[in-house]
């Protein structure tokens, strides 16, 4: 809606308003029409709806940082204190005090928004709502509590100076504030802005009512009518905030709940693949590593056969590039991210034997089997495969590190485990100083976690090591 349309509205409405209080006592002069519940019900929605007001007021605050709502936030807050101590007051000095005081402490809160828009005495401006709701609160305490002590608001049914004076000024705040609202909007052309101001008009316009209207006269009601009116503004305006603050919330609830969601799949998703890489990781270490390092040791002892024996060297160079195939193949896996080929019982087995032939042929190290078939069979694929890669592992140690003579691979079912020991009499290492930085040893320990598996190394300096790996088999055939 454009600025003048706007203008012409609150003027209209302004006019007519003015229109309608002058004519009213000469379309029905003398007329009175006392009617207590009614007026104590206006006056306390009034009341609360100005406090609603001032609450939400304080709460703009935040969002404004020329500080000017914290005077408006205090003229509502005592303002309608005020109103609600008037509603519940009976007619007499009281009753015309409260009101009239009601009035001139919102008409003041309206009247220090040009101070506080300056930018100047923030720390004052900022104490304001808390030094009018008190003064409110006291003066409408002592009021009630200490009427002989007021001063003569009514004389012969008409209003004195003294009722007359804080109604006129009030009147005059509030003109003064709505000009300054007004001026506001032209210049940021905030809605909020304009609602002020045409609030501020329509209360000053009711003060000025009041001046020229007697108790329960024509005049007088409609002056509390327009005034309800400006508070229907004042509910309008908070009810939408409240409704708009409601469904803001709602939608960022949802986005919350979403960017949890998204959240949690994220970090699941990064969990699997730092496990993926970790895997990845370990199997190529227990692994290519391991394969390329026992190809490493062949190629050595067919240089080693060259001068003597060259056929051999021949036959243990074709067996090199025979595994280097494999070890190919594996890399390529790898790299594209498929799983280890899987074993099952039969093949892990031939497996066992071929690595250990390769191990003696190679290095002149011998490793004897001791495996049962049946134990072998109650492998799962994943446990299978994982137990060949400790298995190689341990056997590069004994070879790399132990400098072993010999060694055992026992792979034997117990009572509801399936049991793997591997044993050399090599040199053997201090637990305390070397387990944690063994990198082979560290994969063996993450593998066990991950199969739920018990894992143990035994070892002392020139005592040989011994690593056990046991895997539960609940409800298994393994026998004692």
């Amino acid at each position: 809606m454009k600025p003048f349309t706007l203008y012409l509205m609150v003027g209209g409405g302004g006019i007519a308003a003015l229109m309608m209080g002058i004519l009213l006592p000469g379309i029905w002069p003398g007329w009175r029409w006392p009617h207590e519940p009614l007026h104590s019900t206006l006056e306390t929605v009034g009341g609360l709806a100005a406090i609603s007001m001032g609450i939400v007021s304080l709460q703009r605050t935040a969002e404004h940082t020329n500080q000017k709502f914290y005077p408006i936030a205090g003229g509502f807050l005592g303002m309608g204190i005020l109103e609600v101590f008037h509603a519940i007051s009976i007619p007499g000095n009281g009753f015309v005090l409260l009101r009239g005081s009601a009035s001139l402490l919102g008409g003041l809160g309206f009247g220090l928004m040009w101070l506080s828009a300056t930018g100047k005495h923030h720390t004052t401006v900022k104490w304001m709502p808390w030094v009018m709701t008190g003064g409110a609160l006291a003066l409408g305490l002592w009021t009630i509590g200490f009427p002989q002590y007021l001063p003569m608001m009514v004389r012969e049914g008409a209003f004195t100076p003294a009722a007359v004076a804080p109604k006129s000024f009030a009147s005059m705040l509030f003109f003064a504030g709505s000009l300054r609202f007004f001026l506001d909007y032209r210049h940021s052309g905030r809605s909020e802005d304009f609602l002020f101001a045409s609030l501020a008009l329509m209360f000053g316009l009711a003060e000025l009512m009041f001046t020229y209207s007697v108790i329960w006269g024509g005049r007088w009601w409609f002056w509390h009518f327009l005034r309800l009116m400006a508070y229907f503004l004042v509910l309008g305006y908070v009810g939408r905030g409240y409704l708009a603050t409601v469904s803001e919330l709602r939608t960022s609830l949802v986005q919350t709940k979403q960017a949890e969601q998204a959240s949690r799949r994220s970090e699941q998703q990064l969990r699997t693949v730092l496990e993926d890489r970790e895997r990845m990781a370990q199997d190529l270490h227990d692994g290519v590593i391991q394969s390329t390092f026992a190809l490493r040791l062949n190629l050595e002892r067919c240089q080693r056969l060259i001068p003597q024996n060259p056929n051999e060297a021949l036959t243990g160079i074709s067996d090199v590039l025979m595994e280097l195939k494999f070890v190919i193949q594996d890399l390529r896996r790898h790299i594209n991210g498929l799983e280890p080929e899987c074993l099952n019982g039969q093949q892990w087995v031939e497996e066992m034997r071929t690595l250990v032939h390769t191990v003696k042929k190679s290095q002149n190290l011998p490793f004897h089997l001791q495996i049962d078939q049946e134990a072998a069979d109650l492998l799962t694929p994943e446990e299978a495969t994982d137990l060949l890669f400790v298995v190689k592992e341990s056997i590069s140690n004994s070879v790399r590190h132990a400098h072993a003579t010999s060694g055992t691979v026992s792979l034997q079912a117990r009572e509801k485990t399936v049991c793997l020991e591997v044993t050399d009499n090599g040199l053997g290492f201090d637990l305390g100083n070397t387990y944690e930085g063994v990198h082979g040893l560290k994969n063996m320990a993450a593998r066990a976690k991950r199969l739920g598996a018990y894992f143990q190394v035994w070892s002392k300096p020139h005592r040989g090591t011994r690593i056990v790996f046991e895997i539960a088999k609940k409800g298994s055939h393994a026998q004692a």
